[in-house]
C-alpha cells in the first residue's frame, strides 16, 4: 500500500496482486518526483506480460522502464509543447518500446514470443493523452459515469464490431485472451490507439489489468471508484476484491484522483 500526493493536488495509489498464477507478469508506471502537469505532464501506465514465465514479467517491464524516453523527447525538444505534439512524442515513444522488446526476444530462444500489453495515461493541466496497446484498460469516473477510454485489441472486440458476439458475453467468450495488437509479441506494431481529452474538475482515473476488469465488472469497479477514500485505499480495494472473488489472472490497479 502507498500513496502520493502531488504539489498541485494530484493523488494516486496503486496495488498488484499474483493472484492464482504462478508469477505476477504485471507492471507499473508512476509519475517520476521531476515530473509536472504543466512541462510534458504526468505519466502513470500499466502493463500485463506474456510469453512464458520470463518472458511476460521481462516484457512488461521493459515496456514500463522503457516509457522514460518520452522525458527524454520532451527535454531534447525544449519548452511547453502542446497536447497533439506530446501525444506524438508518447507514441513514438511505444513504437520504440515495440522495436526494442522484439529486439531482445530475437537475441534468446527463451524469451522469443515475449509481449505485452502497455496502456499509458498522461495528465497534464488541461489534458488526459492516452496511448494504448492491447487489453489491459484505462477508466475515467466523471460525474458518477463510469468510460472506458480504451478499446480492447482482441478477437472477441473484433468480433463485437462485426455483430458476430454479445458485449455482455464477451468476459466468459473463450477467445477473449487472444490478442490482436501487443508489444514484442506479433509483426512489428504500426499503430497506437491514441486520444486527448480535456480534463474536468472531478475526473478520476483507473488503470487496471484484465485480471481485475473481467473480474469486476463496470458497475463494481464504479462504486469504488467514487469513494470518498484516498486513492491507495481504492485501489487496495479493488484489487483486494478480486483475489476474493478468484481472479484467474494477476490483478492490477492503479487510482488517480486529480
Amino acid at each position: 500500500m502507498f500513496l502520493f500526493n502531488t504539489a498541485d493536488g494530484i493523488q494516486y495509489g496503486a496495488c498488484s496482486h499474483i493472484g492464482r498464477r504462478k508469477e505476477n507478469q504485471d507492471d507499473i508506471r508512476l509519475p517520476e518526483p521531476s515530473e509536472n502537469s504543466r512541462s510534458g505532464g504526468r505519466l502513470f501506465a500499466v502493463a500485463d506480460g506474456m510469453g512464458g514465465n520470463q518472458g511476460g514479467r521481462i516484457a512488461s517491464r521493459m515496456a514500463c522502464k522503457g516509457l522514460s524516453e518520452y522525458r527524454f523527447r520532451l527535454n531534447r525538444a525544449n519548452g511547453r509543447q502542446s497536447g497533439p505534439v506530446l501525444k506524438r512524442h508518447l507514441e513514438e515513444t511505444v513504437l520504440h518500446i515495440d522495436r526494442r522488446i522484439r529486439l531482445s526476444g530475437r537475441k534468446n530462444p527463451v524469451l522469443e514470443e515475449m509481449g505485452t500489453t502497455l496502456s499509458c495515461l498522461v495528465l497534464t493541466n488541461r489534458h488526459a493523452l492516452i496511448a494504448h496497446v492491447g487489453d489491459s484498460r484505462i477508466y475515467r469516473l466523471r460525474e458518477e459515469h463510469l468510460t472506458c477510454l480504451t478499446i480492447d485489441h482482441t478477437f472477441v472486440q473484433d468480433m463485437i464490431f462485426e455483430g458476430e458476439v454479445d458485449p455482455e458475453k464477451a468476459n466468459s467468450h473463450p477467445l477473449r485472451h487472444m490478442l490482436t495488437r501487443a508489444l514484442g509479441a506479433m509483426e512489428p506494431l504500426e499503430q497506437v490507439d491514441t486520444r486527448i481529452d480535456s480534463r474536468r474538475p472531478g475526473d478520476r482515473y483507473l488503470l487496471c489489468t484484465d485480471g481485475l476488469y473481467n473480474t469486476l465488472g463496470d458497475e463494481r469497479m464504479a462504486v469504488q471508484l467514487a469513494s470518498d477514500r484516498n486513492a491507495s485505499q481504492i485501489a487496495d480495494t479493488l484489487v483486494e476484491e478480486a483475489v476474493e472473488m478468484e481472479t484467474r489472472d494477476n490483478a492490477t490497479a492503479v487510482v488517480i484522483i486529480p
